[in-house]
């Protein structure tokens, strides 16, 4: 029988018909560059030499144009595209568009009572969400898969189109698999993890209506009161003891009392102190505008105009005039302790012993006086420690008193206090926030306290501090005189008041105490009265009301900017690669079943190649470690040559090989 296929040693020209060439050298003698005679009208039966590949025509009846498409069916197809097309931008546009807009107000989720919005069920709408926005997501990005997989459909054709000189057989191959790799990562990393990473859902607090706080106030005359002329500040000092008690068991037992108050940033102020609201729970979540106090507190070792030892007698008074502070101080026999010999260091009274120097009533500037003692000659230590208070450097004055005779020196502390209006917040975790003055509008004051009563207060506050701040017990207990524990922690430093010897030491055990700093001090002082305020401004004194709103926990959106801008820059990318594929060449042209057999009609290679393959399969000898794929085998027999696209007549294309 004939052959029907070239032999690999006579391929060797560009076209099937070198020039010179006959058909005793090529059994194929067929000219593809002339119309197929089977494509040729009358041509009824196909010619009858055995080496012809001419295929016998079809058989049109075989092949009968269908009805015609319905309507609906037309409408469809002129439609299909475009709507591809805009499916991606407004789907972008609609997602983008919301999580924008919950980025700048506040949206609630509403389920429609179809799931609760508790706390429990957070995690499970937070993944329905994220579920959703992939839902989204895919459903934008459908004309983008399908976009790809066109293209990946018309690489063959395109490949070949695009190079009119041939492709390597290695090339043809690999278009099975085309490397669209990158974008299909990109996309894929995309669409379940960055852009529904754009949006989530989140707890927040929603005011209620407006409505009155009763909360703690500074009345006129509920701290000095000029009715009780004896002594005006009889009521407040009442309240003393408790205040002393509050400030050592924040300070030295580390237990809140009550609300606490976030450390300020504000510049102008070290601390806030702020009236206790009297009717929100600590763990209520509420907002409302009071009087707060801000402090500067400052504490300093006073000089006084004494320069000359002073006298005491049994009930006799020397003043001690401070004028760095404009106060006199009155000190007595009765402030050395009673076995006469040990150090001490209380405070002075406010109400009798602490006087403004002008007007010679009680001073209204809420300072606190300490008064500390250390015996010079005289004395005999009555314990087995001997204790020197050490007031070396610091400005002193000399009593003389039943033969013995004392250096004395006064420490000032002034809390220095403003009031002002502010919003004050809780966010449920009973610390009190104070917000930052509003910009731009001044906030209507609230009047719950009083200028001068309300600085009047910090002196009485710490008027118990010696006795009731913490008894010394244990080995301190011989320690009394110098103070309680908060007292002696804030003047000589904790770790040196702890520190002292205890009562098992040595007879005749000597110890140095020294005074703190005076910012360690000050610091100190700065908590006293924060703590010891809040027994003052819990109600005691007075109540008003101020307004304020509940805060309820609600379900929102909420969108991660960096991310929705991501996605922004992404979602156009994808839109203009959609738009752009929707005008490339060789549209259409898909790696199909139908253009296949198309391009390889008339064509050498079918037979070629088949040739080649049982030539390869009857050549190979099985050697272990060295099995060469059938492709690669194919692709060193062809050498050089290459497969190119050649086009007939009517504008079709058939596969040649050079």
């Amino acid at each position: 029988m004939p052959e029907s296929y070239f032999p690999l040693n006579v391929l060797e020209s560009t076209s099937p018909m070198s020039p010179g060439s006959s058909s005793s050298k090529h059994p194929w003698n067929h000219d593809s560059y002339q119309p197929f005679l089977d494509d040729t009208p009358g041509s009824a039966e196909p010619p009858k030499s055995a080496s012809s590949l001419y295929l016998p025509p079809l058989r049109p009846q075989l092949f009968q144009r269908g009805p015609t498409a319905k309507p609906r069916q037309h409408l469809w197809r002129k439609t299909r595209t475009p709507l591809r097309m805009v499916l991606l931008p407004l789907a972008a546009i609609g997602y983008l568009a919301f999580c924008y807009t919950v980025h700048r107000k506040v949206v609630p989720v509403n389920t429609y009572g179809i799931y609760s919005l508790v706390p429990e069920h957070l995690a499970t709408i937070k993944g329905a969400i994220t579920s959703i926005s992939i839902i989204i997501i895919s459903i934008a990005l459908y004309p983008i898969y399908d976009v790809l997989n066109n293209l990946k459909s018309e690489e063959f054709f395109r490949v070949l189109s695009s190079h009119g000189h041939g492709v390597p057989l290695e090339t043809i191959n690999h278009i099975s698999s085309p490397s669209f790799g990158n974008i299909d990562a990109i996309i894929a990393f995309w669409r379940p993890t960055l852009a529904p990473g754009a949006l989530t859902i989140n707890s927040v607090l929603i005011d209620g209506e407006m409505m009155a706080f009763a909360i703690g106030a500074v009345p006129p005359q509920s701290v000095l009161n000029a009715s009780y002329y004896v002594e005006p500040g009889f009521n407040a000092s009442l309240n003393s003891d408790m205040a002393a008690s509050i400030a050592w068991a924040e300070m030295e037992l580390g237990v809140q009392y009550s609300f606490g108050t976030v450390n300020t940033s504000d510049p102008d102020y070290a601390a806030y102190i702020v009236p206790i609201p009297l009717d929100v729970a600590s763990t209520t979540s509420a907002r409302w505008l009071t009087d707060v106090i801000g402090i500067n507190p400052s504490c300093s070792w006073a000089v006084t105009d004494i320069t000359q030892p002073v006298n005491l007698t049994s009930f006799s008074l020397a003043t001690a005039y401070l004028s760095d502070f404009n106060l006199d101080v009155q000190v007595s026999d009765i402030d050395i302790p009673p076995d006469y010999s040990t150090p001490f260091a209380s405070v002075k009274s406010p109400l009798s012993d602490v006087l403004n120097h002008t007007t010679q009533a009680p001073a209204t500037d809420g300072s606190t006086v300490f008064l500390l003692g250390q015996c010079l000659s005289g004395c005999s230590p009555p314990t087995p420690v001997n204790v020197v208070l050490n007031l070396t450097g610091l400005p002193t004055f000399t009593v003389e008193m039943s033969g013995q005779t004392w250096s004395l020196a006064i420490l000032a502390c002034v809390p220095n206090i403003t009031i002002e209006t502010r919003e004050v917040r809780n966010e449920g975790d009973g610390l009190l926030n104070v917000r930052p003055r509003p910009m731009g509008r001044q906030l209507a004051q609230q009047g719950n306290l009083h200028p001068v009563q309300t600085r009047s207060l910090f002196s009485i506050a710490t008027l118990s501090l010696t006795e009731s701040g913490g008894q010394t017990t244990g080995d301190q207990a011989e320690y009394y005189a110098l103070g309680s524990q908060v007292q002696g922690a804030v003047l000589y430093g904790k770790q040196q008041w702890e520190g002292l010897p205890g009562i098992s030491a040595p007879y005749g055990t000597n110890a140095t105490l020294t005074l703190a700093p005076l910012e360690d001090i000050t610091k100190g002082y700065t908590q006293i009265i924060q703590s010891a305020a809040k027994s003052y401004l819990g109600g005691y004194l007075g109540t008003a009301y101020v307004p304020g709103r509940l805060s309820t926990t609600e379900v929102v959106f909420s969108s991660s900017i960096p991310n929705v801008a991501v996605s922004t820059v992404l979602f156009v990318i994808l839109t203009v690669f959609i738009i752009v594929a929707q005008f490339r060449p060789g549209r259409n042209t898909q790696f199909t079943l139908i253009n296949v057999v198309a391009a390889v009609h008339g064509s050498e290679l079918p037979a070629q190649f088949a040739q080649m393959k049982a030539q390869q399969g009857a050549e190979a000898v099985p050697s272990v470690g060295d099995q060469k794929d059938v492709q690669q085998d194919l692709a060193e027999m062809l050498g050089e040559r290459k497969i190119f696209l050649q086009r007939r007549v009517d504008g079709s294309g058939v596969l040649r090989i050079s």
